[in-house]
């Protein structure tokens, strides 16, 4: 009588001499890293007053890797800054980071337009929440119940975001030299 053989025993002798290229091998790390890095920035942003403890654990990771994750880290911190009033988090994040020395005018320059955005649109929301109330109110639309629907975006809106996508594409671009 033959020996019945299990899946597992025909997988393991078909799969037998196989194994990853370098290049394989270099790609499901660097996959791996840019995963990591991701859950790295999640709970930076979660827990930002533990951000030391949270950056020292890196420590422990070997040296190409820990640079790597630090590159990778500061890639998804500057393509995830918003528009808002929430930069600021991430900025102060993004200066623990090694790469911050190096980049520091860029980030002060982030943060102060930032902050200028943020306080020209609660300026400009007060303006044009009024002007539209006046105008519900010609209509004979009125009443404490009354919320007009801001328009979502002005001229002097869509120029803030031009200069901070502008800066945010060179803290990118000057993060993979």
């Amino acid at each position: 009588m033959t020996e019945i053989r299990s899946t597992i025993d025909l997988m393991m002798e078909r799969t037998r001499g196989m194994s990853l290229s370098e290049e394989e091998k270099d790609s499901l790390r660097r996959e791996e890293l840019t995963k990591r890095a991701k859950g790295f920035r999640i709970k930076l942003l979660d827990a930002a007053s533990q951000a030391d403890d949270i950056l020292g654990s890196l420590a422990n990771e070997p040296e190409a890797d820990r640079k790597l994750l630090f590159s990778y880290l500061w890639n998804e911190m500057a393509d995830g800054i918003p528009a808002d009033h929430h930069a600021q988090k991430h900025l102060d994040i993004m200066e623990k980071l090694p790469q911050a020395a190096a980049k520091s005018e860029l980030l002060g320059r982030f943060r102060e337009l930032a902050k200028r955005f943020s306080k020209d649109q609660k300026k400009d929301k007060h303006k044009i929440l009024a002007h539209e109330k006046k105008k519900l109110a010609a209509l004979g639309i009125s009443g404490a119940a009354v919320v007009p629907k801001m328009p979502s975006e002005t001229e002097e809106d869509a120029e803030h975001l031009t200069q901070l996508e502008e800066l945010k594409r060179k803290l990118l671009e000057e993060a993979a030299k």
